[in-house]
Order: C-alpha cells, then sequence, then structure tokens
C-alpha cells in the first residue's frame, strides 16, 4: 500500500479502513523525548516550536501542542490560585473560607459562566492558536480539540470532599452549575466547529477511577448522560468525529457511553482492567485509542515488554481502527527507549 499522509491515515482509521501502517496518538511531556526528536534543546521559550518539530516526527494525532510552562503562580477567570510548574499545575488557594462563601462562588461562576461569548475575535484567536501549531509541525498531524461536558472542571475547581457535599446537601446548584457550563460548550462548538479545520473532537470528563465511576451511576445517567449525548449530537452535526476521554474503569459506563453517540474512546486505563482486546470484542463500532500502559509498563518495562504490548494491541484489532499510544500522555518519568519501542512497533522502523 503507498504511503499515506497523516490526515488521511487519521480519517481511514477513525472509519476503520486499511491503512499503510498503525497511527499512533499521543500526548508529549517528556524533555528527553522531545529533545531526542527535535535535534535541540528544549526551554520555555522555544518550547512550542521545538516540541512541534517533535511531534511532526512521531505523531498522527494529537492534543496539548503547548510547550513547557515556566514555574510560577497565577489566578484563574474563577479566582483559584494555581501553581504552574513544567508540564504540570495544581490549585494552592481558594477564594472561599468556609461554606456560606463556597455557596456565593458556585453562585457567581454559574452568572460568569452563563455570560461567556464566543465572538469573532475569539473564533480568529482560537484558528490562529492552530494554525500556529500546525505551522511549527510543519505537516498535517491532526490536532484533536477538546471539548468538556463540564463535570472535571466542577469537582477540581472546589475539591472532591466540597464537590461531594454539593452533591449531597446542595444538588440543585451542581446541577445549574452543570447545566449553565453544557450551555456554555454548545455555544464554542456552535462558533467554533468546522470539519474542514477540525477533524476530531475529544469531549472529556473524567468519571471513573480505578475501580469504577467517581459518580453513582444513577446520577450519570439522569443528569450527565444527557448533555454528553447533546454535545455529541452537536459536534456530528458538524461532521466532526467524537473521541470520548475518561481515565479510570469504565465498564460500568461504556453501554451508556456508547449509546450516547460517541466513536472513539480514549485512553482505555489497562492499570483499571481495561484492555483493547476486550474494548473491542464489546464494543467493535467504536475506533480506540491508548492502551499501553503508562503507570507501570512504560515508566518501569522493558523495551520488549513495551513492543509485546503494542503488537497486543495491534493484533486486537486486526490493526483498523486502533491508535496506538499511552495510557493518557507520554511523561517525564519514562525513559526514551520505552517510548521508541512504542514507535517503532507501529512505524516498523527506527525512528
Amino acid at each position: 500500500m503507498a504511503p499515506m499522509s497523516k490526515r488521511e491515515r487519521v480519517l481511514r482509521t477513525m472509519r476503520h479502513q486499511e491503512t499503510d501502517r498503525v497511527p499512533v496518538y499521543d500526548i508529549l511531556q517528556n524533555d528527553g523525548l522531545i529533545e531526542y526528536l527535535a535535534g535541540e534543546r528544549l526551554t520555555v521559550e522555544n518550547g512550542a516550536r521545538v516540541k512541534g518539530r517533535a511531534i511532526a516526527r512521531c505523531l498522527d494525532m494529537t492534543r496539548m501542542a503547548d510547550g513547557p510552562r515556566a514555574p510560577g503562580l497565577r489566578v484563574s477567570a474563577e479566582g483559584l490560585t494555581i501553581r504552574d510548574e513544567r508540564w504540570t499545575s495544581w490549585i494552592v488557594e481558594r477564594p472561599w473560607r468556609d461554606w456560606e462563601g463556597l455557596l456565593a462562588w458556585v453562585r457567581g461562576e454559574i452568572e460568569r459562566v452563563e455570560s461567556l461569548t464566543f465572538d469573532r475575535d475569539f473564533v480568529e484567536a482560537f484558528y490562529q492558536r492552530l494554525d500556529r501549531f500546525q505551522g511549527y509541525f510543519g505537516d498535517d498531524t491532526v490536532q484533536v480539540v477538546e471539548s468538556g461536558v463540564g463535570l472535571t472542571e466542577m469537582y477540581w475547581a472546589v475539591g472532591w470532599e466540597n464537590f461531594a457535599y454539593l452533591l449531597a446537601d446542595e444538588p440543585e446548584w451542581v446541577i445549574a452549575w452543570l447545566d449553565a457550563r453544557h450551555r456554555a460548550e454548545l455555544r464554542r462548538v456552535q462558533a467554533l466547529a468546522d470539519p474542514r479545520r477540525i477533524l476530531v473532537a475529544l469531549p472529556y470528563d473524567d468519571i471513573a477511577c480505578k475501580s469504577g465511576p467517581l459518580i453513582s451511576p444513577h446520577w450519570l445517567r439522569q443528569h450527565w448522560f444527557p448533555r454528553l449525548a447533546r454535545l455529541v449530537d452537536a459536534w456530528h452535526a458538524r461532521d466532526t468525529f467524537c473521541l470520548f476521554h475518561s481515565d479510570g474503569n469504565l465498564w460500568p459506563l461504556l453501554d451508556d457511553l456508547v449509546a450516547a453517540g460517541i466513536d472513539g474512546l480514549n485512553p482505555i486505563e489497562v492499570a483499571a482492567g481495561m484492555t483493547v482486546r476486550e474494548v473491542r470484542k464489546r464494543y467493535p463500532q467504536l475506533f480506540l485509542t491508548g492502551g499501553v500502559d503508562v503507570s507501570q509498563l512504560l515508566p518501569l518495562g522493558t523495551p520488549e515488554e513495551v513492543r509485546a504490548a503494542c503488537e497486543e494491541n495491534i493484533r486486537a484489532t486486526n490493526g483498523r481502527g486502533y491508535f496506538l499510544g499511552s495510557t493518557t500522555e507520554l511523561h517525564w518519568e519514562i525513559p526514551l527507549e520505552n517510548i521508541l519501542a512504542m514507535f517503532r512497533t507501529a512505524w516498523g522502523k527506527e525512528i
């Protein structure tokens, strides 16, 4: 088969069609890998450009194409004080001191989100950013556009303990907040979606941990899944594929995810009991991405063990409808030789 462009390979994989080789989808957050592939030292100042060169050499599809962050503190639009480090960030201070302060903040956050608009300037800035990264790639690497249902940002902002109390004591505020975030995202999709520019959207919320759902499946089916379905419908109405992302053990919820209309699943967390072979067996209509364990295998295994796991996933899917990749991102604790073993399995040659 003649070599394909990345865009063609991605499209054919999402349609479960034959390709010239297995495509790779991942996120690069590993300095050694990026510098090895780009042939240049990675800094905060040149990060997006150098990382873009590395992405062009190894990935067919990616997201989070930004370079490393400068360490420091910033205050978000929600009033949260956030500490940034090179490839990660976390909340260090929240703008309330008691329960009443939290409820007042939630009410204010609902109003803020309801007022969000996505005008021409927003759209132009969004596409300028996509084009800038595409220029760094220098090819047609496909960029996946994130599209949150809304839940992750809620429990992240207030912390899990406070969110659990909100669910128990103020459920109507949780639903109002989720609805405000959902409506804002639908407005964003309406403003942005263009199938010529956005092939793949990533509807997401981390709704599971390693042992199962983070929130009652009954609550999710009543309040969250209908909003996921409307978000997927909005992207589908604009001829965009929907790759759903959640870490964790999704087995109790996969029937519901498929019923919501998703096209693909990411990242298939092996450490949570998910496997590419079993997901493909039960849900052959989904295209799959990931499935190479990033919590134990990639950081602690040998190149031979990594290669064997990759080959198993390719066999399990018969090489169709599957993007080889890690179970979320190629982070800074993974040895270079293990990442290269994964890439070589897909490429069938040195990289």
